[in-house]
């Protein structure tokens, strides 16, 4: 009987033992199994991953808002640094704008998931409403804030937690307890996130199945396309944006690539910003010369700002869950997203799976349904890893490009382009 119990309980204990990622990558390879080998009687595991999206629209708009203020009411003081910071984050927002946009070029023009929209099995999704330029900017201030948390109009939210959180800055410390309830609230909405993101692999589970047992292996090839898109747009973006902005300064793309090579491999292989602070900072500081101070302050800022591999990653994600859905989107929704992206990514900055939490803002703003979402988190491992890396190499560049602003010695950065010590 023990021997038997043991035998039953080894799986669990197996998959207590995997990471996250780990456990979401199994969760898709379990559910697409059983979707293609019971077909439509998989169909009943879909509620279960209709939690999941339930649970993601509960908290992406207090989240959004929170984080949002929590992040403009907690900026530090302090004259250069504060310039310095004002300057980095104008230029994250830049660089951004244009990984949305790349990649959204990339995934338009391969169509991720366009075998998957097929409507004779498809929900009925309601047409998406294409507003005018005129509309688009007057409906950005909501009349009543309440209304745009009831609609779910996320931009609307967005705008007013900025006009918000810089209202409660000029407020001083007549406003401080409020500002110290927001920063508080902060850790309780994302302790919040993290756990409906904990039951990913168990949504991912539940709706690959349910997609599978649907569309079969065209779903698959979807997905491998998906990661295409977010590679080759990846590749662009650090090729074209920083390539090109490295060349206005002077320094050789290719020379500024080498040096930062091996915070590159870290970054790829753990897919965590964070874990290659220590080396990106060493190595900026000594191979690239940036005043240390500098890359001290810049660096892990940028690890929680500067995300240009999730834009890149969410927008690819976004397009794909349009063709998922055989929905088209005109200008006017192609610029809802690059904004819903650049400003719910800043202030998302620090949530556990901040990148299911920007998807599912910025499919809101769209309108889009979210159920595509638990299919892109099931190749997220992959994705990430590429959009870390772009991320890593987006802080140095911006960094180098800041305090080549400050004018704070520039007769170094000729140095970057010499072959140095390598890492």
């Amino acid at each position: 009987m023990t021997l038997f119990l043991s035998i039953l309980y080894f799986p669990i204990r197996v998959w207590r033992c995997l990471k996250s990622w780990q456990q979401v990558i199994l969760a898709l390879i379990l559910g697409a199994s059983c979707g293609l080998a019971f077909k439509t009687s998989a169909e009943f595991l879909k509620p279960l991953g209709d939690l999941f999206i339930n649970g993601i629209h509960m908290i992406v708009m207090p989240l959004v808002f929170i984080a949002i203020i929590s992040a403009i009411t907690s900026v530090s003081d302090g004259n250069k640094m504060r310039r310095v910071g004002l300057r980095a984050l104008v230029l994250y927002a830049i660089t951004m704008i244009f990984a949305a946009m790349i990649g959204i070029g990339v995934a338009v023009l391969v169509q991720p998931g366009l075998g998957l929209a097929h409507a004779h099995s498809l929900q009925q999704v309601p047409e998406l409403q294409h507003i005018k330029w005129q509309s688009f900017i007057s409906n950005l201030i909501p009349a009543n804030p309440l209304k745009a948390f009831v609609d779910g109009n996320i931009l609307q939210v967005i705008v007013f937690a900025v006009l918000l959180g810089i209202a409660l800055r000029q407020a001083g410390e007549k406003a401080a307890a409020v500002i110290h309830f927001f920063q508080s609230f902060t850790h309780v909405i994302f302790r919040l996130a993290g756990l409906v993101i904990s039951f990913a692999p168990y949504g991912v589970f539940a709706l690959s199945a349910w997609v599978f047992s649907q569309f079969g292996l065209s779903a698959l090839w979807s997905l491998i396309k998906l990661i295409f898109v977010v590679y080759l747009a990846c590749l662009l973006h650090m090729a074209v944006v920083y390539g090109g902005g490295l060349r206005l300064m002077g320094i050789k793309p290719l020379a500024f690539f080498k040096k930062i090579r091996y915070p590159l491999s870290i970054a790829y292989t753990t897919s965590s910003s964070a874990a290659t602070l220590p080396v990106s900072i060493e190595t900026t500081a000594t191979e690239l010369k940036v005043p240390r101070e500098i890359a001290q302050f810049l660096l892990p800022l940028g690890a929680n700002f500067n995300l240009n591999g999730l834009s890149i990653y969410v927008s690819a994600a976004t397009v794909f869950a349009a063709n998922f859905y055989g929905i088209h989107l005109h200008i006017t929704d192609y610029i809802t997203l690059v904004v819903t992206i650049v400003l719910t990514a800043m202030g998302a900055a620090g949530v556990p799976g901040s990148g299911v939490i920007v998807m599912g803002a910025v499919m809101s703003s769209l309108g889009l349904p979210l159920g595509a979402i638990p299919l892109v988190v099931g190749v997220d491992r992959l994705n990430d890893m590429m959009q870390t890396m772009t991320n890593v190499a987006g802080d140095v560049f911006a960094t180098i490009v800041v305090t080549k602003q400050e004018q704070e010695r520039t007769s170094d950065f000729v140095n970057v382009n010499s072959p140095g010590v390598s890492n």
